[in-house]
């Protein structure tokens, strides 16, 4: 297993470390190094040159391991694991991962120098000597100094979309165009104030404003070293929306048949950028029914006139309520011719009929009008004796075989 820092080995370690950032020019070649124990009192050391690298990705230092035993001879066929710190600069790359020293107790690699752009100062090499005994292995650290150092702070920057949101409405703010040390910050770090109480974290968020108005969203970036951007405040103007508007109902066949299923269609408009969530249907005939379909299929049981009352929700939770009248046809036509002899009419509903292949099973007559019907079976041709000359309105009510009823009523004068 491997140990990490030992106490002796860390405190050279830290040494080594300021050493080799408080080096200057690319022209240097001060050769930073690091000397700790290894297994059984070996030492091992490493060098750098140059000990400083320009961020351009391709420059190369070369580094020299020496390891030596207690006497100070140098140790031949000595294994060490090569690494890179996690905060050492993006581009920064090893020749090759694992090394073992020559006759001489020396091996050689090379790093390769970070990307421009790249956050961090210090490419941190590591190097773990494999030995006999992993509990006493330290693992060694040396420094190379990249530049130019990014001390500058972030130019934070933002853009969001939809440019002009109505309340309610996901806006997504993108942070993605921030730069720092001339490139894009993609190692930044950001926080968001949106002004309405909201904060949020990362490159890219949504947030969602509750009321309309303008609001100052401020955004700062701060990059991998810890140096934070000016506070970018820019403001978000938010719209106010408006409820649901031209609300009807349509149905197809038009008009219905009663007994038999129709589809109705709810017609209704949300303000700009939001839209329908749920439909309530209340049919006038008892019924109701909450679709998030604006299509849903009903049928009446008896033709007439129903008030259809709509109710719409836009995402927003704003309701409003429409009305639409819907005439249900029965499917039934309704006839009767009468033949008077002085005061007796002779009343003939045989021309009445059935669109719907249904069989019409009764045939009711209320002779006056009254109210109450007077005579009902299933034959369509009945008579009637007013007793008196005079003018009367007579009604006939048939049903056919689905229990749907129609009915008529016509003007008998006699003579």
């Amino acid at each position: 297993m491997q140990r990490t820092f030992g106490t002796r080995a860390l405190r050279i370690g830290l040494v080594i470390v300021a050493t080799a950032m408080s080096a200057c020019g690319l022209e240097k070649q001060t050769q930073p190094s690091l000397i700790g124990p290894a297994d059984g009192g070996q030492s091992i050391q490493m060098t750098a040159v140059p000990d400083q690298l320009p961020r351009d990705g391709s420059s190369q230092s070369v580094v020299t391991v020496i390891a030596r035993d207690p006497s100070n001879r140098p140790i031949v066929g000595q294994r060490l694991i090569l690494s890179l710190g996690s905060t050492s600069p993006a581009g920064a790359t090893l020749s090759q991962t694992e090394v073992t020293t020559n006759s001489q107790g020396t091996a050689t690699f090379s790093v390769s120098a970070p990307t421009s752009g790249s956050m961090g100062n210090s490419i941190l090499v590591i190097a773990s000597p494999v030995g006999t005994n992993a509990d006493n292995t330290n693992t060694r650290i040396m420094s190379i100094a990249v530049n130019p150092s990014n001390s500058a702070a972030p130019n934070a920057a933002f853009t969001w979309n939809p440019p002009s949101p109505d309340m309610g409405q996901t806006v997504t703010f993108d942070a993605s165009s921030t730069f720092d040390e001339g490139a894009r910050c993609t190692s930044c770090s950001f926080i968001w104030d949106f002004g309405d109480s909201a904060t949020g974290t990362g490159q890219v968020v949504t947030h969602v404003f509750g009321a309309a108005g303008t609001y100052m969203v401020t955004l700062i970036a701060t990059d991998s070293v810890g140096t934070s951007s000016t506070p970018l405040r820019q403001q978000v103007t938010v719209a106010g929306t408006t409820i649901p508007t031209s609300l009807s109902v349509t149905a197809s066949p038009n008009p219905p048949i009663a007994k038999q299923a129709a589809t109705f269609t709810a017609n209704a408009t949300a303000s700009a950028n939001h839209h329908i969530v749920s439909y309530q249907f209340s049919w006038g005939d008892g019924d109701n029914n909450t679709t998030s379909s604006p299509v849903i299929q009903h049928t009446y049981s008896q033709s007439g006139s129903y008030l259809i009352t709509l109710t719409v929700r836009d995402d927003l939770n704003q309701s409003s309520t429409g009305y639409t009248t819907m005439t249900v046809s029965a499917g039934l036509t309704v006839a009767f011719t009468t033949n008077k002899a002085g005061t007796t009419v002779t009343f003939d509903a045989s021309t009445s009929s059935s669109q719907v292949a249904s069989t019409i099973t009764d045939y009711a007559w209320d002779f006056e009008t009254d109210g109450t019907y007077d005579t009902n079976g299933a034959s369509p041709i009945t008579t009637h004796d007013y007793g008196s000359n005079g003018t009367y309105r007579a009604t006939l009510r048939i049903t056919d075989s689905r229990g749907v009823t129609a009915t008529l009523t016509q003007t008998i004068t006699i003579p």
